[in-house]
């Protein structure tokens, strides 16, 4: 994805940000809930509002799907400390009234798992979409989480075009790719239920490891002023 303008002082201001909390708390990221959408289609995978695309490499699977009618899954996901919330499945195309719904009504039933203590000093992340830039979405997420979220509009920006840098996009949509589309899907629902089952074979610890990636990933941002960087990463 294309930087410009002032994408990389934007991207240096909030990984500078990042750092000097992780120097106060090493382990404040751990209570930072990641969130991100994507759409699953039968003819491939697409995360419409990063534009990510995955050619699908395999001519069999190819031939099989050509002929089927395009359907596509759209998919919200979290991932907050070394375990994955979600995932939640949106009907048709997010939007800021859909959004401030799951807000209200989905988004507590999601991590009713997570101990209270722990809900009550956790932070939200998400980028600049439109569905999460609406007023209302914004509204309810200064009442839930006050100063305490990350994106457009917030006391701390998410910065734009900056894939590389939250591991829904770097790390878990990925691994779903490769497991979901393994073998042809069938059905919205056969889909549905293998992204279900993939999440939850995920482990603690590759998640842990991604987490651990997404410091690693600010300091380089950091060193080269804003730039692209996964071409460094070892």
């Amino acid at each position: 994805m294309e930087l410009h303008g002032t994408d990389f002082q934007n991207r240096v201001m909030f990984c500078e940000w990042a750092m000097q909390q992780i120097r106060m708390n090493e382990n404040f990221f751990s209570n930072v809930l990641f969130t991100d959408e994507s759409s699953f289609t039968n003819h491939g995978q697409l995360n419409t509002h990063n534009m990510h695309y995955w050619s699908i490499e395999n001519p069999k699977w190819l031939r099989q799907v050509v002929h089927q009618r395009p359907w596509n899954v759209n998919v919200w996901c979290g991932i907050l400390g070394d375990q994955i919330i979600g995932p939640f499945f949106i009907d048709g195309i997010l939007n800021g009234e859909k959004y401030a719904n799951f807000l209200i009504e989905e988004l507590p039933h999601l991590l009713e798992g997570i101990p209270l203590a722990q809900r009550i000093e956790m932070w939200y992340q998400h980028d600049g979409c439109p569905a999460h830039n609406a007023r209302v979405a914004r509204g309810i997420l200064d009442e839930k989480f006050p100063r305490r979220w990350i994106g457009r509009g917030a006391n701390v920006v998410w910065p734009p075009r900056s894939p590389d840098l939250t591991p829904l996009d770097f790390f878990l949509w990925g691994v779903l790719k490769d497991i979901v589309y393994e073998h042809v899907p069938t059905t919205p629902e056969d889909m549905r239920m293998r992204i279900r089952t993939a999440c939850s074979n995920i482990s603690q610890e590759t998640i842990r490891r991604a987490r651990e990636s997404f410091i690693g990933r600010i300091q380089k941002c950091i060193e080269v002023d804003g730039h692209h960087f996964e071409h460094l990463l070892k």
